[in-house]
């Protein structure tokens, strides 16, 4: 059921022009990097544009003096005290129930929208030093669609040329059974020795993948400490409440209602005022987490489970095959029964991990039969040296 859903989350199309990651990579740098600036931008505007608080000021305040203290108790540390408790006469132990991070909540979503953002700027730097442009090799095999038969199959040949000499330009030439356990431990540290090995591209992928999933899980304990409440129990406390009363606005995890302290001097006097204050703001920050929570839940969920299925596929080489499998029946259907031992050894000691990474970009971004022809292409190259050298 899971690898159902992957499937149906790598079939949207969320962004136009060449992919060189997967709809699950695209939910956490393009989607949820879009929902929080726009929450950031919703709370902003309500903060400086519409009226965040509103406070139950002295009869003889005028209104210059009520938007003055409105504007004092805005900046300035609020508490709560519940209606059946007495406020302390005491200073600090009022604030100990400091209620001021409604504040910094469009701070907070932009914050969050960089650490989305970040893993996939990671990728797009270092994938860089693999020594070939994926966005560039999908682009160019997107031409060859309008293409007359003649020109699309040599822009394929030149495309396949390209790819092999980059295939050549990192690979080891004696293989044994230290240097394929070495390509496995490659794939986790890519940054050290993964590039000779074929699979610098891959390793770093998986890394991008697993700092998604450390990034979705860690915002629930960082808006923990954020709102001063367990957000990671908040979404289920939200639909145990919608059950039972219908919503959610009586939860009291997002006081409406807050004290401000603040003094006033008059002469030679200074009052000290106690005001109570109603926090609007708070009805629409409430709904904004709630939406947060469900998302970053769904998200964590899939994008754990897309790092095990990626993982699983990388690690086993029988995965890696699977991978290229309907491309391998087709060509196979045309080898003899000498050439198709040479498959398994086309598949991972020639094009290896990265290889396979590049020919998935390009059956994400173009057609099968497409990236068939560019397989063949291959094929032709890998066969004519081993005609050539006898080994490879």
């Amino acid at each position: 059921m899971l690898e159902g859903i992957l499937e149906v989350f790598n079939k949207l199309v969320i962004s136009n022009g060449a992919r060189d990651d997967d709809a699950v990579d695209q939910f956490h740098h393009f989607i949820s990097v879009a929902l929080f600036a726009a929450l950031a931008g919703a709370v902003g505007a309500k903060q400086y544009v519409g009226d965040p608080i509103h406070c139950w000021v002295p009869a003889h305040f005028a209104g210059s003096h009520q938007n003055y203290a409105e504007n004092l108790c805005w900046i300035s540390r609020m508490y709560r005290i519940h209606m059946d408790d007495p406020i302390p006469t005491e200073i600090e132990k009022r604030i100990e129930n400091d209620v001021g991070f409604y504040r910094w909540v469009p701070v907070m979503f932009l914050l969050m929208a960089l650490m989305f953002k970040l893993p996939n700027v990671m990728w797009t730097e270092c994938k860089a030093y693999s020594g070939i442009r994926i966005p560039k090799i999908v682009g160019m095999a997107d031409q060859t669609v309008l293409m007359s038969p003649e020109k699309r199959d040599a822009k394929i040949g030149d495309i396949a040329l390209f790819i092999d000499r980059w295939l050549l330009s990192y690979r080891v030439y004696k293989y044994n059974i230290f240097i394929r356990a070495r390509e496995k431990v490659s794939g986790v540290f890519c940054f050290c020795f993964g590039k000779r090995h074929g699979t610098f591209l891959t390793g770093l992928y998986l890394f991008m993948k697993l700092l998604n999933c450390i990034n979705v899980i860690s915002q629930f304990f960082i808006l923990s400490d954020f709102l001063d409440i367990n957000f990671v129990t908040y979404g289920w406390e939200v639909i145990s409440h919608l059950n039972q009363a219908g919503s959610f606005e009586d939860l009291d995890l997002f006081p409406r209602i807050a004290l401000c302290d603040f003094q006033i001097r008059q002469l030679e006097n200074v009052q000290r005022h106690t005001m109570q204050c109603v926090l609007s703001i708070n009805l629409f920050v409430e709904k904004m987490f709630a939406i947060v929570w469900f998302w970053l839940f769904i998200l964590s969920i899939v994008s754990i489970v897309n790092f095990l299925k990626w993982t699983y596929n990388i690690f086993l080489t029988s995965r890696k095959e699977k991978f290229i499998q309907k491309y391998l029946g087709m060509l196979e259907m045309e080898l003899g029964t000498k050439e198709k031992k040479l498959v398994d050894k086309f598949v991972n000691e020639y094009l290896r991990d990265d290889g396979c990474f590049l020919l998935r970009a390009v059956s994400y971004n173009t057609s099968s039969m497409l990236t068939y022809d560019l397989l063949k292409k291959l094929w032709d190259l890998f066969k004519k040296a081993q005609d050539d050298k006898g080994d490879y």
